[in-house]
């Protein structure tokens, strides 16, 4: 049977980037479906898909666990990933850095509610391996080693040669995310190397973005991250 490995994590904290680096490994299928809204399978078709590769790895389509506000469902999931010895990667980033991400898409409540969905004890047990988004791109052939390390699995590219060993349809990009940036492609989405430019954008802006409430759990979260 085929090892899954699923990629979870807030939304605009790397888990399509980190999905697509997973084609430098050697017999993995990588579930990206060609040409589809969204490109990810749902948690359930992950769970149901057969393949003849000795890994399969997929990630995150909302809703799905550790990576939008908290739904009944998220439980049954937890049980999906116990009962199929699924592997979980967890991405976590700056929460400043994913609200202020694509026009403010992800808001401060979500970003909050993933974090804490981490110290939940069904969730937090579930995660085998974290990965900040921020070492994925300042140091992606040292978080490439610590997957090969934890999986057993090998690899055929390196992560720091991304994004040239990936297919180019990969990056046609689904019609969700060219609809939030208007006609055609303006925000240049497609294949390009990653790079650091997105890490520390404004580290002030969430104060006017947060709500009274949200602020000191905003706050406390970033510290205990070790984002402050």
């Amino acid at each position: 049977m085929s090892k899954k490995i699923f990629i979870t994590g807030c939304a605009k904290s790397g888990t399509t980037l980190l999905l697509r680096m997973c084609f430098a490994f050697k017999d993995t299928e990588v579930l990206y479906k060609r040409g589809a809204e969204g490109h990810e399978f749902d948690f359930n078709e992950f769970v149901d898909y057969e393949t003849t590769h000795k890994f399969t790895i997929g990630k995150r389509h909302p809703p799905a666990l550790l990576s939008t506000i908290y739904e009944l469902d998220h439980q049954h999931q937890g049980g999906a990933v116990i009962a199929n010895d699924i592997a979980i990667i967890n991405v976590v980033r700056d929460g400043r850095d994913v609200i202020l991400s694509d026009g403010n898409y992800v808001k401060p409540e979500r970003w909050i509610d993933c974090i804490e969905q981490r110290d939940k004890v069904l969730f937090g047990n579930l995660i085998d391996l974290e990965i900040s988004y921020e070492d994925l791109v300042r140091k992606p052939d040292q978080i490439q080693k610590q997957i090969e390390e934890k999986f057993g699995i090998e690899s055929k590219h390196k992560f720091s040669d991304y994004p040239d060993y990936v297919e180019d349809w990969v990056f046609d990009w689904n019609v969700s995310v060219l609809a939030r940036a208007g006609k055609g492609n303006e925000k240049g989405y497609g294949k390009r190397k990653v790079s650091d430019k997105a890490i520390g954008k404004d580290l002030d802006a969430y104060k006017s973005i947060c709500t009274p409430e949200e602020l000191p759990v905003f706050e406390k979260h970033l510290k205990n991250l070790g984002y402050t």
